[in-house]
């Protein structure tokens, strides 16, 4: 099984100082809310992030799997 790339948006800012705590998602601020996309091996590796989020006081709004960059490989790192 492939890795699957997750939108997952959650309200307001994300602390900077959680950042490094996230791990290898990119954060994109809207108004009132934080797109982290990321890419997740399997519904397990997904969840565990989740209870991070949720561990970490962040409300979470929605979660939803998008398209996989072309540019990224099946191991999720940027391909030469």
């Amino acid at each position: 099984m492939s890795p699957t790339t997750y939108e997952i948006r959650v309200v307001g800012p994300v602390p900077e100082q959680l950042l490094p705590e996230l791990g290898e998602v990119s954060i994109t601020e809207l108004e009132m809310r934080t797109v982290l996309t990321g890419l997740f091996i399997d519904q397990a590796e997904l969840h565990g992030f989740l209870q991070r989020l949720r561990a970490f006081g962040l409300d979470l709004v929605e979660v939803r799997s998008v398209p996989t960059p072309d540019h990224l490989g099946d191991t999720g790192e940027v391909a030469p």
